[in-house]
């Protein structure tokens, strides 16, 4: 943002919140390519706890079978949040207490159905010259059968995300490199940005999403992310876009309370050690 580089904002003064570095955090699948959640924020743990946190209200609690990030350490801890449960939170009766007692539930269950990979990127200048995955919870096998599964990728990958911030860069000139188009406000950005969000789910037609309707001539149905996901039957205009009513819901209207990564480290005590991050 204009005014002052990242060393030089004081992280508690209300004046510098929106100054310095902001980035997306974006949670997209794959399958699609439909960007399901975006926040703006700094690149810190509270913005990844948002994240996630938006992502498990809009998918309902749904559990993924494949979630992978990068290297950053807080996502473990953010994940084991999201999806983890302490039976204590349960309500269970003494009956389901003792019945979950002979099937060896442990005092914090995380679902089986969840595998979470990691995948490490070793740089040397600006190079990657070693790329690394690993499995973090679930098992390989259960990595590999999903992979096995997909349409769009059989290895352990973050290149989505990376090429959706590629594309991104094309549409948004606020967030081109070494430009004079970069944003001076933090408002106008954040509004940029879900513009640009909107159209490439909804009215961008993603190459790798078209199917072959004819063999010869070739001839091809495009797609948006939202096509593939089964959310229009068509590629909207930017006109539809702009012109589409917006009806919050009740509950969307009540200002909720956003949790802290520092929250998540407490609920999660004696599950797993975790440092803070820097």
């Amino acid at each position: 943002m204009w005014g002052k580089k990242d060393k030089q904002c004081d992280p508690d003064d209300p004046a510098d919140v929106a100054q310095g570095s902001h980035w997306d955090h974006v949670i997209i699948d794959p399958e699609t390519k439909l960007i399901v959640s975006l926040v703006v924020g700094r690149r810190n743990a509270d913005t990844v706890v948002q994240v996630f946190t938006d992502f498990y209200a809009r998918t309902g609690g749904y559990l993924p079978e494949l979630i992978t990030t990068d290297g950053y350490a807080v996502y473990e801890a953010v994940i084991l949040d999201t999806y983890g449960v302490w039976r204590a939170e349960l309500g269970l009766t003494a009956a389901e207490e003792a019945v979950f007692d002979r099937q060896g539930m442990p005092a914090f269950y995380f679902p089986v159905e969840i595998t979470y990979a990691r995948v490490l990127k070793e740089k040397e200048g600006n190079r990657v010259v070693k790329v690394t995955s690993a499995v973090v919870r679930g098992s390989q096998e259960q990595a590999e059968e999903t992979l096995s599964q997909s349409e769009q990728s059989k290895t352990l990958n973050t290149s989505f995300v990376e090429r959706y911030h590629s594309t991104q860069r094309q549409f948004n000139g606020r967030k081109k490199r070494k430009a004079y188009t970069f944003s001076k406000e933090l408002s106008f950005h954040e509004a940029c940005t879900w513009l640009e969000v909107v159209w490439y789910n909804f009215g961008w037609r993603v190459r790798t999403l078209r199917e072959k309707v004819q063999a010869e001539p070739p001839r091809y149905h495009y797609r948006t992310p939202a096509m593939a996901a089964g959310l229009a039957d068509h590629a909207w205009t930017m006109r539809e876009l702009l012109c589409y009513p917006l009806y919050p819901s009740k509950d969307a209207r009540q200002k909720s309370t956003i949790r802290t990564y520092k929250q998540v480290l407490e609920r999660l005590e004696g599950v797993l050690t975790i440092e803070a991050p820097t």
